[in-house]
């Protein structure tokens, strides 16, 4: 009999930088992290709104990521500045 197959790859982690997202940018109004994260996508990057509360005030933070390696994340943070983004940065999640 043939051995068992080897488990998937899958279960690695996507990464293993400590940062691997880049924070395109924090917003007041949900519309306008919206705006920003349509406008990743538009350009081919993989992006999240995540709804957050700090001090009892609601905001939205707009992520892209992750990135699987520092080359990749770099090339990521071209191409976000590169769309106007200028203080975007690295992040854990």
């Amino acid at each position: 009999a043939s051995p068992p197959p080897a488990p998937a790859a899958a279960a690695a982690p996507a990464s293993t930088l400590r940062r691997p997202y880049l924070q395109v940018g924090i917003f007041s109004i949900e519309a306008n992290a919206d705006r920003s994260a349509r406008a990743m996508r538009d350009a081919g990057l993989t992006a999240a709104v995540r709804q957050e509360t700090s001090q009892g005030k609601i905001f939205w933070r707009v992520v892209v990521g992750p990135a699987a390696t520092e080359a990749e994340r770099d090339a990521l943070l071209r191409r976000i500045r590169a769309l106007g983004y200028a203080d975007a940065y690295p992040v854990t999640r």
